[in-house]
């Protein structure tokens, strides 16, 4: 025989038990309809004792012996009071049902709280211990501050648990919330409540992970819409992390720029595997450390050398990453290094690259105008002498080897050329000449676009 539905479709006994947990308002018009109007201080079968029904007319001797004469009374004779048997409290005892219909209402009222009980009880355990549930399995992501309430409903959101009621009560007796962790799971509805709890934490097998790599060059914008992109964590979340959160490492002391910016140069490009769902903060650290442990003892022992800080060889790398065709690194530190180091020649101490103009902008272009060549900002290195304030990417290591070893060379020029590759010029007038014969070579489209360096 098919189950009796209600007028939403669910089980009775579904909503019932939704009411116990918490899930459904008796208020609703729905179950006042089905609740009958008895009267207030009486059950149904006291309406006939108290409701005021006639009673019936005396018959046989009973009538004859009220119709008699008054002159026929009987003598009463006096009796001893009786004691109550031993043992009893002398108090009046609440009699049983009179007639057969109260009895059966009675009965049956005891029979229909006991199935109640059982049922919402089987249910219930059902739930808690993941018995005979339809296999499910759903992805569930827990963000950092949640609420076990917060959770659990989630968890009924995706079909893993009927009563979030009776989860958060599970949870907090069993005292198995101090180990929930941020991240996003893998879990089915073959997991009893235990194994829900428990496989939602930092060592849960279920934890999802993604692999993310960090191309050379990538700006801290483009690494953090990458991780947004792949579900690591939330692209603003990230860029709050990068302007608020501190970090333990010294390199950032002697980092000039601010916001999000002062990480730029920082976050190396690597292939990395997080946990879905992981906080800002565990993102980017995981990044930073990364960077502390390939800027090695050789490389700081080099940097000693040069006699420049942590921050000014990240500034330049991040500038050789920007301008490299792949190949020529080492010669493009050269050339910052000359303008740099020798002030006295031309460009007099002006780095004057491209690059760090593109970082202003926010959107690369092929070629800059004056407008732009006239931006007023620290980055801005036409118009400021020396480093811009700050690296304007994140430099792989080959370029940051690359800062660390420039080769030994008089130039002061360069210029990628239509061919693709990167020219060098020891002198002004050399650069100036081989620019105007690239731009006329491609003004007759005898080669492919370039860009000036």
């Amino acid at each position: 025989m098919a189950d009796e539905k209600n007028n939403n479709g669910r089980d009775p006994i579904d909503d019932l038990v939704d009411e116990i947990t918490g899930n459904v308002n008796w208020d609703e018009p729905d179950w006042q309809s089905a609740i009958p109007e008895w009267k207030e201080g009486t059950y149904p079968w006291e309406e006939a004792l108290l409701g005021g029904e006639e009673p019936e007319e005396p018959c046989g001797e009973t009538k004859e012996l009220e119709e008699r004469a008054p002159e026929e009374e009987e003598t009463v004779v006096p009796q001893e009071p009786q004691t109550p048997p031993s043992g009893a409290s002398g108090k009046t005892r609440k009699s049983l049902p009179t007639n057969i219909a109260e009895s059966i209402i009675y009965a049956g009222g005891i029979l229909l709280i006991s199935f109640i009980i059982a049922t919402v009880g089987w249910r219930w355990a059902n739930d808690v211990l993941a018995l005979n549930k339809t296999e499910t399995t759903a992805s569930v992501t827990v963000e950092a501050g949640e609420s076990v309430g917060e959770i659990a409903n989630e968890l009924k959101d995706k079909g893993l648990i009927r009563y979030k009621y009776l989860f958060r009560l599970f949870a907090t007796v069993t005292g198995k919330t101090e180990n929930i962790t941020a991240g996003s799971y893998e879990l089915s509805t073959e997991m009893d409540y235990s194994a829900l709890l428990g496989n939602i934490g930092s060592s849960s097998a279920y934890r999802e992970t993604v692999t993310v790599t960090i191309p050379e060059g990538y700006t801290v914008e483009e690494v953090f819409h990458l991780m947004d992109d792949k579900g690591v964590c939330d692209y603003d979340s990230l860029i709050d992390s990068a302007k608020k959160d501190q970090f333990s490492f010294d390199f950032l002391t002697d980092v000039r720029a601010e916001g999000s910016k002062r990480l730029e140069g920082y976050l190396f490009p690597d292939t990395y595997e997080f946990y879905k769902g992981t906080t800002a903060k565990a993102v980017i650290s995981k990044m930073l450390y990364n960077f502390s442990t390939r800027f090695d003892k050789k490389m700081d022992a080099e940097m000693q050398i040069l006699g420049r800080s942590k921050n000014e060889i990240t500034i330049l790398a991040s500038i050789i990453e920007k301008e490299t065709d792949g190949s020529d690194q080492k010669n493009i530190a050269s050339v910052l290094y000359n303008r740099l180091n020798n002030t006295w020649a031309s460009p007099k101490g002006y780095l004057q690259v491209d690059s760090t103009i593109q970082y202003l902008l926010e959107e690369r272009k092929e070629n800059l105008t004056q407008a732009d060549l006239d931006i007023d900002s620290p980055y801005n290195t036409y118009m400021y002498p020396g480093l811009p304030v700050g690296a304007i990417c994140n430099p792989g290591l080959t370029a940051i080897e690359a800062a660390l070893e420039p080769n030994q060379t008089n130039y002061y020029y360069f210029m990628l050329g239509n061919d693709g590759s990167t020219h060098f010029f020891e002198s002004e007038s050399s650069f100036v000449h081989y620019k105007t014969e690239q731009a006329e070579a491609k003004e007759n489209n005898q080669t492919e676009d370039t860009t000036t360096q």
